[in-house]
């Protein structure tokens, strides 16, 4: 029997498929305010236990499966493993039944733009496409649609990676590496012990430039990926390959010596857009992808939504909604991305609840593109240390860090909202902390039309 620990939207989706499994399950969540009588009514011959297992339950469950917003550090998690109960996720009950080909990337990066781009390649060259994990439905609810999908990509959170075992992939990937859940994790070993899970069971591993010591993968496949001059060394290898035309010397991204996406085709621009083309283009290496898909990707995708994204462009001014940097390495990389493109300066809003990171890496970035930063949140005193002697303002909330970024922002400026920390502090989530800039930004020029094309200025 089973023991379904959580009931957010994973294990409610681990409910459903047990059920129509026919399996015997428990029920529990570590909420005790948790209003569980819809899911009562939904499953009325299953048990349901709040705030603690009770103790009678123990000898009629051998497997736990555990939410990933639940660490198996949990003392409770730790003694019933103790007792010999097994912690699996539903990655793993999904690995076990599935019966077609899998991608699965993670990072701490760049996870959700990849995973969409590489879907959307497939399902252009033809492929029924299921797209899930740690974005869009969760994963056995895909198993149970009505879909019969040729191939599965799916984004894979470290925590998702720590209970799964079994699952067999065409291809995987680690798209990055930066500090992230500390406090979930004991250190930064750690958190990269759970993310190389990812490779455990990979025909081939496709890593950034630089990760091939990790010395944690043993595959017959590689394929290395990067931005670097010169770096392309073998078929294998993804990066960026000169083509002398008549118009004179041109820059594409390719594998080996072929060429397939012109980085002037690109809607998207930046560094990290290059990087997530040549991810998506060796995810794909094994399929059957024409050079026609990957250029239409490139043309058409537009980013998603609260990843530095574009709000609108007010009196010169372009705002930028990057919500979805909630972590350091998130921010950095759109500081250095967006700054090295704008033609005036960047004023930064950051802030909420760091996840004990470590905000002096931003330092340099931010003393090299951002005129002013801006802190809101519970831990701005924390990200403020790490930037003393910077110019620099603290407010109490999103609303006035608008307010202020205007009255700061002169024309050709950017101001970039990459908070670096996680929501829950004044918000239900990174989308809804994403849709209320967004708005305060729209508020604030009322009266004024947004250029929405002029994303290449910033």
């Amino acid at each position: 029997m089973y023991l379904v620990a959580g009931l957010g939207i994973t294990g409610q989706s681990v409910l459903r498929y047990f059920e129509a499994q026919s399996e015997v399950f428990l029920a529990f969540d570590t909420r005790e305010s948790l209003d569980t009588e819809l899911l009562k009514t939904s499953f009325p011959d299953v048990k349901f236990a709040l705030g603690s297992i009770p103790t009678s339950w123990y000898a009629q469950f051998d497997t736990i499966v555990l939410s990933p917003g639940i660490s198996k550090l949990e003392p409770w998690v730790v003694a019933l493993q103790k007792l010999g109960k097994q912690v699996i996720g539903d990655i793993e009950l999904f690995a076990r039944a599935v019966g077609v080909p899998i991608i699965s990337i993670t990072g701490s990066n760049g996870k959700s733009t990849v995973t969409t781009m590489t879907g959307l390649a497939l399902q252009s060259a033809g492929y029924q496409v299921g797209v899930g994990g740690n974005i869009g439905e969760p994963v056995l609810d895909l198993l149970m649609d009505e879909n019969e999908y040729d191939v599965y990509v799916l984004e894979l959170s470290s925590f998702q990676l720590e209970t799964t075992y079994s699952l067999n992939t065409v291809a995987a990937t680690i798209l990055n590496i930066s500090e992230d859940h500390m406090d979930r994790y004991t250190d930064l070993e750690g958190y990269i012990q759970a993310k190389t899970q990812v490779f455990a069971n990979s025909e081939r591993a496709v890593l950034p430039e630089g990760f091939s010591d990790l010395g944690l993968i043993h595959h017959a496949l590689i394929s290395h990926f990067s931005i670097s001059e010169g770096f392309i060394k073998s078929d294998t290898d993804y990066g960026v390959i000169h083509v002398d035309s008549p118009l004179g010397d041109q820059v594409w991204l390719g594998y080996g010596k072929t060429p397939i996406v012109a980085l002037a085709d690109m809607k998207l621009k930046g560094r990290h857009h290059q990087l997530n083309v040549l991810a998506m283009m060796a995810l794909c290496h094994s399929f059957d992808v024409a050079a026609e898909d990957f250029i239409h990707i490139a043309k058409t995708f537009d980013g998603l939504p609260h990843r530095t994204q574009l709000v609108g462009c007010y009196e010169g001014v372009a705002w930028i909604n990057d919500s979805k940097g909630t972590n350091v390495g998130a921010t950095l990389m759109a500081i250095e991305s967006i700054g090295g493109q704008t033609r005036g300066q960047l004023i930064l809003i950051a802030g909420g609840v760091g996840k004990d990171a470590n905000f002096i890496d931003l330092r340099p970035a931010v003393e090299g593109f951002c005129r002013h930063t801006i802190l809101f949140g519970r831990d701005q005193a924390k990200i403020e240390h790490s930037l003393e002697g910077l110019p620099l303002t603290r407010v109490a909330d999103l609303e006035q860090a608008v307010n202020l970024a205007k009255s700061l922002a002169f024309a050709e400026d950017c101001v970039l909202f990459s908070p670096a920390c996680a929501s829950f502090d004044q918000f239900v989530n990174y989308a809804q902390r994403g849709d209320i800039y967004s708005q305060l930004v729209r508020e604030n020029y009322e009266d004024s039309t947004a250029d929405l094309n002029m994303a290449a200025s910033c």
